[in-house]
């Protein structure tokens, strides 16, 4: 298998056509290289990814592209959420010829609202018989929300916080998680098998001055999976955390904290590379870690020279804390 993405792939999954557009680039120039060595990606195609159905929120960019790739590559199934019905429908044609009819579905919907995120599940289970893994991936930034003025401006503090990147983030990045997990937990219980994997950020971002909502979001949602994974033992369903362990250059960071091109940002070293989460989230699909719940598994630590994909995965976790220090 070979270790690069076609750039025009890797751009629109990152985010990046509307800086092309605006930069006059090609959306065909060759191959943009992945961040991983070919041999870690080869490590990651585990024997049980084969026909695994995974579905994937906010899977038509990003994160969730990345992931959804390399998980297609290994063998497996995916069903992609997403708002926008055309951006899925691109995605779904471009894997169509790439990866042959049958390997991917696509449902629009938005996890913020509980009919949708039934919805998208039922979808799912008609599609292809069953849900293996669910990858609770959408988010909004709160950058979308900002007023700081870019990477220079003053943090906003709460109190000057709109309330609707309240009701936004928390309905989207928190609620929006449970409304898919409860959704799809039920049916996992009942084969005896599942993985409900959530994306979260990294600890100090949880506590950054500016950051009032989307931080202790995803320190809640930390909570709530460390939960479940107690409530789900003896199920067969597992219960993770998978972070980037840094800003990563994907299209959820804005221009005003990381100018360039979308794609690109990494280069500098400003940012992580767009695909640094895929070796942990892909390695907590397999059945190499069934049973491994509520764990934390940080991309940037993924040991690039570790022997084998389990090794490199037990050194990106973090240590866990019995009953976590609050303040």
């Amino acid at each position: 298998m070979t270790s690069s993405f076609d750039r025009a792939q890797f751009l629109r999954a990152a985010g990046a056509v509307t800086v092309l557009a605006a930069t006059g680039q090609s959306m065909a120039q060759g191959a943009y290289p992945s961040s991983w060595p070919a041999e870690t990606l080869r490590q990651l195609r585990h024997p049980s990814l084969k026909d695994r159905v995974v579905l994937i929120t906010g899977g038509s960019r990003g994160f969730g592209w990345f992931i959804a790739e390399e998980l297609l590559l290994g063998g497996a199934k995916v069903a992609l959420t997403g708002r926008g019905q055309a951006a899925l429908d691109k995605v779904a044609a471009d894997i169509e010829v790439r990866h042959g009819k049958g390997r991917c579905l696509t449902v629009a919907g938005d996890v913020s609202r509980q009919p949708d995120c039934a919805r998208m599940v039922e979808a799912t289970l008609r599609g292809f018989g069953r849900i293996d893994v669910l990858v609770n991936n959408a988010g909004r930034s709160p950058q979308d929300f900002t007023r700081s003025g870019g990477a220079g401006g003053r943090p906003v503090p709460f109190y000057e916080t709109p309330d609707e990147a309240l009701h936004t983030i928390v309905d989207t990045n928190l609620k929006g998680v449970w409304y898919m997990s409860k959704a799809a937990a039920p049916h996992m219980v009942k084969r005896g098998f599942g993985k409900i994997i959530s994306v979260s950020t990294s600890a100090s971002n949880m506590v950054r001055a500016g950051n009032p909502i989307y931080g202790p979001a995803k320190a809640a949602l930390e909570a709530m999976t460390r939960v479940w994974a107690q409530e789900l033992k003896g199920s067969g369903v597992d219960a993770n955390i998978v972070l980037p362990g840094g800003a990563a250059d994907t299209s959820f960071i804005s221009q005003d904290v990381a100018p360039g091109a979308v794609g690109e940002r990494a280069r500098n070293g400003r940012l992580l590379p767009g695909d640094v989460i895929v070796p942990p989230a892909v390695w907590l699909c397999t059945d190499a870690t069934n049973g491994v719940t509520g764990v934390r598994a940080v991309g940037r630590n993924w040991d690039k020279s570790a022997s084998s994909a389990d090794e490199a995965f037990r050194k990106c976790l973090d240590p866990h804390v019995e009953v976590p220090q609050i303040m």
